[in-house]
């Protein structure tokens, strides 16, 4: 597969080792009939019925993983990303499975896995350092590069403690190179920091000794809100006996 410009892309077929007899020219034959393996060899597709520019050049990315299987290598997902600022999944030839409009020009994509759950996520980069890390759900992480990149990739790479980390690396047009190495997230999509705390086998027992009922959902927001923002202060809610006499 290789990215065609408009947010296209064609498939190259391995045909020019079949029937090479068959295809076998002499010098008389006509100009269009020397094409005809030409156009068979090469299928194109558009991954839209909107008409993009044609002069925008895009990129490509396959063979996106979506899990620890071995069959995962296989999945028949890719990428696209062109310079206006488009962003697509696409699944086997003709499947989009999401899109993504950005403000910003892309001109490299890279797949990794920041998550570590075997699902790759797409990695693309704006020019002036803008970089969007999007999963399978369409769910974005960007952040912004403070210099303009001329030149990005992504990979596993040992910078440190003789192992593969993920890693983010940039060229910057002020001929320096930047190593963003152990890219990890816990989990792509927002959660609830309540759902979480709940979790934690010590939440029940520290919630009553303050004398707070799990089940009061404002007062528990009122106490994560005050731990959070005014760590010195008290707890509003907490019994006497535990107010600073002062």
């Amino acid at each position: 597969m290789v990215s065609q410009p408009g947010c296209a892309y064609a498939v190259l077929l391995c045909t020019w080792n079949k029937d090479t007899g068959h295809f076998a020219t002499s010098e008389g034959t006509s100009e269009s009939s020397r094409e005809t393996p030409a156009a068979r060899d090469v299928v194109l597709h558009q991954t839209s019925g909107r008409i993009h520019n044609k002069n925008v050049s895009t990129h490509l990315i396959g063979n996106i993983k979506r899990g620890h299987t071995s069959e995962s290598g296989g999945s028949g997902l890719f990428a696209l990303c062109t310079l206006d600022g488009t962003l697509k999944l696409m699944e086997e030839a003709d499947k989009l499975l999401w899109s993504v409009q950005v403000d910003h020009q892309l001109f490299a994509l890279e797949k990794l896995d920041v998550t570590g759950n075997g699902h790759e996520e797409v990695v693309a980069c704006a020019w002036d350092g803008q970089t969007y890390i999007i999963d399978h759900n369409r769910t974005v992480v960007r952040f912004q590069v403070d210099e303009n990149v001329r030149a990005f990739c992504a990979g596993l790479y040992a910078c440190k403690e003789g192992r593969n980390s993920p890693c983010l690396v940039y060229v910057t047009f002020n001929q320096k190179i930047y190593v963003y190495w152990e890219v990890q997230l816990e989990r792509m999509e927002s959660t609830n920091l309540l759902k979480l705390l709940e979790a934690e086998p010590e939440y029940q027992s520290l919630l009553q000794e303050l004398g707070i009922d799990p089940d009061d959902l404002p007062a528990v927001r009122t106490l994560v809100h005050q731990t959070l923002y005014h760590p010195d202060q008290p707890p509003q809610c907490a019994p006497a006996s535990l107010q600073d006499p002062t």
